[in-house]
């Protein structure tokens, strides 16, 4: 709910400006107005474009030792391991844990057979390597609220995208193309920024405070 308060906010402040700049352009002359959206048509350094901060998400985390508490408070017996078959093929590696409760890799089942999915007896996470909880928080798009997909990890950075066709910041830049940009659209797609998109450096800020005891050259 938090997120998208915010989102609305975001959104109220911008329409508040654009009123703001309307009144001027009546009160000092249109001139004013005018200056403040006077943008050109055509913009084929649109790929620089510096997009908004996503909206962040901190995800749920559990304590397995708590809920196993719990459990044997609730039932009167404590929750018994997975039981496994000698014969079977499955196996769950021993260093896995629940990205959510970080429960044992003795709690966790494997779900779908060989496909790499598991799911957690104590606080029945399903997940996978690629699951959301393994991420330390869920940035989803300002615009439509879509969780964002990581599209490329660099060294220095990760890139997400916002995969959503029905997202009001794609249908904005499609609608705003002139039909050479539409027509060449359809045939390069990648020449053209119309989706949202967020980096997320992965570097260390500490060591840039003035705090920091070491110093630049």
């Amino acid at each position: 709910m938090l997120p998208q308060i915010i989102a609305y906010l975001l959104q109220y402040i911008k329409y508040q400006e654009k009123l703001i700049v309307v009144l001027l352009g009546i009160v000092l002359g249109k001139s004013v107005a005018r200056a403040q959206y006077d943008e050109p048509v055509n913009k084929p350094y649109r790929k620089f474009q510096v997009d908004d901060m996503p909206i962040i998400e901190t995800l749920e985390k559990l304590n397995h030792k708590d809920l196993l508490t719990n459990y044997e408070l609730k039932h009167g017996k404590p929750l018994k391991p997975v039981v496994r078959r000698q014969n079977s093929v499955v196996t769950v590696p021993t260093t896995l844990t629940c990205p959510k409760c970080s429960a044992p890799s003795e709690y966790l089942y494997a779900n779908n057979g060989q496909r790499g999915q598991y799911k957690c007896k104590v606080c029945s996470c399903t997940f996978s390597n690629r699951n959301r909880f393994l991420k330390e928080a869920l940035m989803k798009c300002p615009h439509c609220f879509k969780a964002l997909e990581q599209i490329k990890a660099r060294k220095e950075f990760d890139v997400f995208k916002c995969r959503n066709n029905a997202c009001s910041f794609y249908q904005k830049n499609i609608k705003n193309m002139t039909s050479e940009e539409k027509e060449r659209f359809k045939k390069d797609p990648q020449a053209f920024k119309v989706r949202y998109i967020f980096r997320k450096f992965n570097f260390d800020f500490k060591p840039l405070s003035k705090e920091s005891p070491v110093n630049p050259p």
